[in-house]
């Protein structure tokens, strides 16, 4: 009953942005973090719904919210916690949706995910990649599963992305131990801690193993 509930929800939500404009490249600030979210939840949603569905909108949406991601200048890699969540917004409509996209689509994704979010993080330069905070997890989570999703096409750039994002995010990871506790408290152990479960995840389906990621002292623990 739960999981159907989800499901409702997740369909309702599809439904409730078929219709509403594409996203635009509007900062608030100095960030775009609001953007990249509402194009991440979109794009993941939507791609549900059509794969559960068969809903060729869902998925002419969720195209249509690609490509106008696809086509901003840049994701203000200044504030890289934005470029972080669009790379994985992109990721997800990208392998779920790929059988059905357009090679020009799966072109011009790739290519935005290289240009936008690879090339800005500069060879493991960026700031995030010594950070001990949830921008460590969130950005590398991000990068690491669109890397992932493009891995075929793009491999050098991508073994170049989840070698750095291994060797850096054991950086943010020594705030749990030795008991589980986070720095930041509970809100922003929800954002990082999710992020760095999907990355753990998404190696370890990729290559069968996530590089002892999960076994950071206290990271386990630290669900209770």
């Amino acid at each position: 009953r739960d999981m159907m509930r989800f499901h409702q929800n997740i369909i309702h939500f599809s439904d409730s942005v078929l219709n509403l404009p594409v996203c635009k490249r509007i900062k608030t600030g100095k960030r775009l973090l609001d953007v990249s979210r509402n194009v991440l939840a979109s794009v993941f949603y939507l791609s549900y719904s059509y794969r559960m569905t068969g809903n060729e909108a869902y998925l002419k949406r969720a195209e249509q919210e690609m490509l106008a991601a696809s086509s901003f200048s840049d994701w203000n890699p200044s504030h890289f916690l934005d470029g972080g969540e669009m790379c994985f917004g992109l990721a997800i409509g990208y392998d779920w949706l790929y059988d059905k996209l357009s090679q020009q689509t799966r072109e011009t994704i790739r290519q935005a995910i290289v240009e936008k979010g690879f090339k800005p993080a500069d060879n493991g330069r960026k700031g995030f990649y010594r950070s001990t905070t949830n921008w460590n997890q969130v950005c590398n989570g991000g990068l690491v599963c669109a890397a992932l999703a493009i891995f075929e096409d793009e491999r050098n750039e991508c073994i170049q992305i989840i070698e750095n994002a291994v060797k850096s995010v054991p950086k943010s990871l020594a705030g749990y131990a030795p008991d589980g506790g986070y720095a930041e408290g509970y809100q922003y152990w929800g954002y990082g801690t999710t992020y760095s479960v999907l990355l753990n995840d998404a190696l370890e389906y990729s290559f069968g193993h996530c590089s002892g990621l999960d076994k950071a002292p206290g990271f386990m623990q630290s669900a209770r």
